[in-house]
C-alpha cells in the first residue's frame, strides 16, 4: 500500500481483509473505508480493490467480510478476484439481455442492444479506458450524459439528443448494471440516475396559433379524403384533439376502451364556473399505475364522434371493451405517429422556433403549458398527467411562476350540457 493509505484495519487479522483509508490531494483524509481483499486459495492471485461507501468502521467490516465470502466462492468456482471490464460486460449482457427481454419485436431487443453498444460503449471504452466496472461511479455517469449530448452525430451532422431518448439510454445501463450486480461483478447494485433535463430546452409545443392551425388544417384534409384515407384522417383528428384536451400519454390513449370513459355533470353545490358542465372522466393504466383523467369541457363531443362512427362501421354497438382507436378488425391502433408527421409537414409546423422536431408527444406539453397559463394549480395538474410537481417545475418552469388556481378543468369558455337522444356508454 502506498504511503497515502491512513486507518489501516486488518479485519480478520490474517491480511485476508483490509480497510484503509485514503488521502484527499489537500492533505485531508477521505472518512470512506477502502477495501483490499486476498482469498487464500491456490487459484487466487492478485488482490481485490474497492470502496466500501462506508465511513462506519464497523458497516465497512461487515460489507468486506460479505464480499470477502463472495470472492471466496468464486474463487473456488474456478473464477477471478479481476473485476469485470466494461467491454466484458457489455459483451456478456448482449447475450444475456435477448433471453429476458420484455420487449414485444426482436428489433426492439436489437436497437436496444445497439443503443448501449453505440455511445456509452464508446464513451467507456474509448474514452475511459475499458474500467473494471466496480470502479464507476454516479459521477462517471454524470460526465458521460455531458459526451453523448456534445458527441452525437446523425447522418454525418452533429444533433443533440432528446431528454427522452437518453432517458431510454438510462433505463438499459442500469439493466446492464443489474445484471452486473446480480452475476457478483459489483459490490452493491448501483443504479444511474436520470439525466438532468437540459436547462436551456424546452420542450417543443405548439402556440395557440399554431393549434388554431392545426384544428383547421385536420377538418379540410378530413373533408377532402375518401374511403380508408377518410378513416385515418378522421381517427387522427380525434385523436388529436382529445390528447390535447387531456394531457394523457400516448401509450394511455393507445390502450383506452369504451368501459373506461365516464361522463359527470356537476351541479349547483360547486362553483359557478362550473355549473351545469359536462367532464368525462378517462380511467388510464400507464407507467405510473391506474389513474383518472378529467378531460376539458367539449371533449366529449371527440368521443360521441369516434363511438358513432364505430358504430356505423360495425352496423352495431361498440362492445364495452373494445378499443376507442382501433383497425376496422378491432385490434388497437399502436401508432399514429406518421400520419401527424405528414399533417404537420402539410402545415409547415414540422419543428419549433428553435428547430427541434415536434411530435406527438408536443400535444401533452402544449396541454401542460396551456393549462399552466390558465392558473391551474401545479399539483393538481401534476396528478391529472400522472407526473411530479418538480417534473413540472423542470419542463415548464416559463408559466409555473404564474400558478394559483383552484380546478384541473378551468378555461375560459364554457360548455354546458347537451340534449341528445342518442345512447352512449358514458
Amino acid at each position: 500500500m502506498g504511503k497515502d493509505v491512513n486507518n489501516k484495519i486488518d479485519v480478520r487479522g490474517d491480511g485476508c481483509i483490509v480497510l484503509y483509508q485514503r488521502e484527499n490531494r489537500d492533505g485531508t483524509v477521505n472518512p470512506i473505508y477502502q477495501m483490499r481483499i486476498r482469498v487464500p486459495l491456490p487459484a487466487s492471485k492478485g488482490y481485490f480493490r474497492g470502496s466500501t461507501g462506508e465511513s462506519n468502521q464497523v458497516q465497512a467490516s461487515r460489507i468486506a467480510l460479505k464480499k470477502f465470502e463472495e470472492l471466496y466462492f468464486k474463487v473456488k468456482s474456478e473464477g477471478t478476484l479481476q473485476g469485470k471490464s466494461f467491454k466484458d460486460l457489455f459483451n456478456e449482457w448482449k447475450e444475456h439481455y435477448p433471453k429476458v427481454s420484455n420487449e414485444s419485436l426482436p428489433k426492439y431487443i436489437d436497437w436496444s442492444v445497439k443503443r448501449v453498444g453505440k455511445y456509452p460503449f464508446d464513451f467507456f471504452v474509448d474514452e475511459k479506458g475499458n474500467p473494471k466496472i466496480d470502479t464507476l461511479t454516479q459521477q462517471d455517469f454524470e460526465e458521460y450524459w455531458i459526451y453523448r449530448r456534445n458527441n452525437s452525430i446523425k447522418n454525418g451532422v452533429p444533433f443533440s439528443p432528446s431528454n427522452n431518448t437518453l432517458r431510454k439510454e438510462c433505463t438499459l445501463l442500469n439493466q446492464m448494471l443489474a445484471y452486473a450486480f446480480e452475476r457478483g461483478y459489483l459490490l452493491r447494485e448501483l443504479k444511474i440516475k436520470r439525466p438532468t433535463p437540459d436547462k436551456n430546452s424546452r420542450r417543443p409545443t405548439f402556440s395557440k396559433d399554431d393549434w388554431r392551425t392545426i384544428k383547421t388544417g385536420m377538418r379540410k384534409r378530413v373533408s377532402e379524403a375518401w374511403g380508408a384515407f377518410r378513416r385515418d384522417r378522421f381517427f387522427l383528428q380525434q385523436y388529436v384533439l382529445i390528447l390535447a384536451n387531456c394531457g394523457v400519454r400516448l401509450g394511455e390513449l393507445r390502450n383506452l376502451t369504451w368501459s373506461d370513459i365516464r361522463r359527470e355533470n356537476y351541479d349547483d353545490e360547486l362553483k359557478d364556473e362550473l355549473k351545469d358542465e359536462v367532464r368525462l372522466i378517462l380511467l388510464v393504466r400507464g407507467k405510473t399505475g391506474i389513474r383518472e383523467v378529467v378531460c376539458n369541457a367539449g371533449t366529449e363531443v371527440y368521443f360521441e364522434r369516434m363511438y358513432d362512427f364505430r358504430k356505423e362501421e360495425l352496423n352495431a354497438h361498440p362492445t364495452k371493451d373494445s378499443f376507442v382507436f382501433c383497425h376496422q378488425d378491432g385490434r388497437p391502433i399502436q401508432s399514429m405517429r406518421k400520419a401527424f408527421d405528414a399533417l404537420l409537414n402539410d402545415l409547415d409546423l414540422n419543428k419549433d422556433s428553435s428547430g427541434r422536431d415536434r411530435t406527438l408527444y408536443s400535444l401533452r406539453h402544449m396541454y401542460a403549458t396551456f393549462r399552466l397559463s390558465e392558473e391551474v394549480s401545479s399539483y393538481l395538474l401534476a396528478r391529472q398527467m400522472g407526473t411530479s410537481v418538480e417534473m413540472l417545475e423542470k419542463h415548464y418552469g416559463q408559466v409555473v411562476n404564474r400558478l394559483v388556481a383552484t380546478q384541473i378543468t378551468k378555461t375560459g369558455s364554457k360548455h354546458t350540457a347537451r340534449v341528445s337522444d342518442k345512447v352512449y356508454p358514458f
